[in-house]
Parts: structure tokens; sequence; C-alpha cells
């Protein structure tokens, strides 16, 4: 009988996941003190969003890539790039979500936060 193992590490996704929060909370605070508005789109964001929109993409996607692990090997090193891809994509999206420069570079800033993390907990390691 033989048993598979995930192609990620839950804790080395749930490790990831804090760092990115605890950074992007970081980043919240410094714009706040910076004057920041964070209004993107018409709306508020506040503290308790950056945290969530940190950590729920990172353990959906985990999850995808678990379950895509079951039956295709490589699927975490695809993945992992597939995530920084993504999250460096989504940067310009913060600049059209609001004129002031200073939310803009904060939120674009988490966007990369969120993806580095995603990479360095996702990839497989040597």
């Amino acid at each position: 009988m033989s048993t598979k193992t995930s192609v990620i590490s839950w804790s080395r996704v749930a490790r990831f996941a804090i760092i990115a929060a605890i950074s992007n909370l970081v980043i919240f605070g410094i714009g706040s003190f910076a004057g920041a508005s964070w209004t993107a789109n018409g709306m508020v964001v506040p503290w308790y969003v950056v945290l969530g929109t940190s950590v729920v993409p990172m353990l959906v996607a985990a999850g995808v890539t678990a379950l895509l692990g079951f039956a295709w090997k490589g699927a975490a090193k695809v993945m992992a790039w597939i995530g920084l891809i993504f999250a460096l994509l989504t940067v310009p999206s913060a600049f059209l979500a609001t004129p002031e420069i200073g939310t803009a570079l904060a939120l674009g800033s988490m966007h990369v936060v969120v993806g580095i993390a995603w990479f360095m907990a996702v990839r497989p390691r040597a």
C-alpha cells in the first residue's frame, strides 16, 4: 500500500502566511503614519482586510496546489512561479484603484510581499 504525501509543507505555508500578514500590517502602519487614506475603489481598506487578503489567498492556493500535487509531481514548482508572477502583475491594479500615491504604493507593496511569501513557501526545496 503506498501513501502519497503532499507536495507542499503546510507548516511552511502557515509560517510564510504569517510573515506576509505581519509584513503587510507593518506596511499598513507605515502608510497610515505617512498619511495614506486607504481609500481604494471608493471603499476604505481597514487593517483586518489587509490581514485577511494576506493570508486567505495563500491558504486557498496552497490547498489547490496540494490537490494538484496528488496527480502532478511538479505542481508546487509551477504554482510557486504562477503565484509570484500573478502577484507582480496585479501591482498596477493598486495604482488604478486610487489616485493617492501613498495608498497605491503601500497596496502595491503588499502584492509584492504576498507574492514573495507565496514563492518562498511553496517552491520545492533542494
